[in-house]
């Protein structure tokens, strides 16, 4: 999968989605196999994600590599593989237990996440990133480079749980 770089100060929509991936020149794409401008669009699968007002079901993106043949989906940094909660969510669920282990501002604010996502992802946390952060000495903030770190030490977006080759595509400016 490539995930495409993107603030967090953007909330999740088809709408921000569409218009992000549109920006992209896929010629400057990257595929796990090292190829760079091979990948063209395959097909759309669709994912949910939970959000403040309700579940968003987005139309994703896949693209094909004509070296290899691979595909991959083209997924936003706010996005992460293979669950339904976002990347901010779950950063602030980890915070939130760090700090005072009150999820009701989280579960009022975010209705869709209760209290069985809440211990999912700190049990998550707990088993596969918590160490992998401390002994990296990567924090949550600035968010800019928590995303870049996770990615650069570990090759995968924070709680991504799977060990699937994920590439992180950051938009020349």
């Amino acid at each position: 999968m490539i995930t495409v770089f993107t603030d967090f100060c953007n909330p999740i929509s088809q709408d921000f989605y569409d218009k992000t991936i549109a920006k992209v020149q896929f010629h400057q794409l990257t595929c796990t196999c090292g190829h760079s401008g091979g990948l063209t669009i395959h097909g759309y699968y669709y994912r949910s994600i939970k959000s403040e007002e309700s579940v968003i079901r987005l139309h994703i993106c896949r693209v094909k590599c004509s070296y290899c043949g691979t595909t991959h989906a083209l997924l936003l940094s706010s996005i992460v593989p293979y669950s339904q909660t976002s990347l901010f969510d779950q950063v602030r669920i980890i915070s939130c237990y760090e700090d005072s282990g009150d999820f009701s501002a989280i579960m009022n604010q975010t209705p869709s996440i209760d209290e069985n996502i809440i211990r999912s992802v700190i049990r998550r946390y707990f088993q596969h990133w918590m160490q992998r952060l401390l002994s990296a000495g990567i924090s949550f903030d600035p968010a800019f480079f928590f995303i870049r770190r996770c990615f650069s030490f570990f090759k995968r977006q924070f709680m991504q749980i799977k060990i699937t080759p994920n590439i992180l595509f950051l938009r020349p400016t």
